[in-house]
């Protein structure tokens, strides 16, 4: 299979690349929005292809790698994105749900903003290409590292990234809001760009 990375996605392609966002990443972010497809909606219009890394194999989407650069990360949930499609009163909540998951810009860090394969392709080097596509951009960027946060109920995933060289960094806890998204504990991991 060959599959190739690059950065950003067509218009005809942003469908697909919601789907598979919302697939791997819905089941934390729907405390925010008052039903799944708005949600969905919500996220797939407010993808930004310069903060996404896409693999596709025969022409798919088989994977998407989204990133914080220059305030912003891979899904604009900016007010006026969210007062698209909600009201203010949801607004409020869906902004106070999502910065409680947000992970910002960091000096010299890339921050990966969700890494997702589509699940008949995982386990083939999707993953993994994605993770390198990642660490070339941040070498692009001049950063020395690049960051993600894994949650620990995702062991597959967390091996993913020890395999790709990310050491553990931090941990963290949800406490109360673990019931509100899910899960509970999440643990920030590194990789040092060589």
């Amino acid at each position: 299979m060959d599959v190739q990375i690059s950065r950003g996605f067509t218009p005809d392609e942003r469908a697909e690349v919601g789907r598979l966002y919302w697939e791997a990443f819905g089941a934390k972010l729907i405390a925010a929005f008052p039903d799944e497809a708005t949600g969905s909606a919500l996220i797939t219009a407010g993808l930004q292809p310069e903060h996404v890394l896409v693999a596709r194999a025969d022409g798919d989407v088989v994977g998407v790698c989204g990133f914080n650069e220059d305030g912003s990360g891979a899904v604009d949930m900016s007010w006026a994105h969210l007062r698209t499609r909600l009201s203010r009163t949801r607004s409020v909540w869906a902004a106070i749900v999502l910065t409680t998951l947000a992970r910002g810009e960091q000096s010299g860090v890339l921050v990966l903003d969700g890494i997702c394969v589509n699940a008949d392709r995982r386990g083939l080097g999707i993953g993994s290409g994605l993770l390198s596509a990642a660490a070339l951009v941040a070498a692009e960027r001049g950063d020395s590292h690049v960051q993600l946060s894994v949650i620990s109920t995702n062991p597959r995933a967390e091996a993913l990234y020890r395999r790709s060289g990310f050491e553990t960094t931090d941990y963290g806890s949800l406490g109360p809001l673990r019931h509100l998204f899910g899960f509970d504990r999440y643990s920030t991991m590194r990789r040092a760009l060589a």
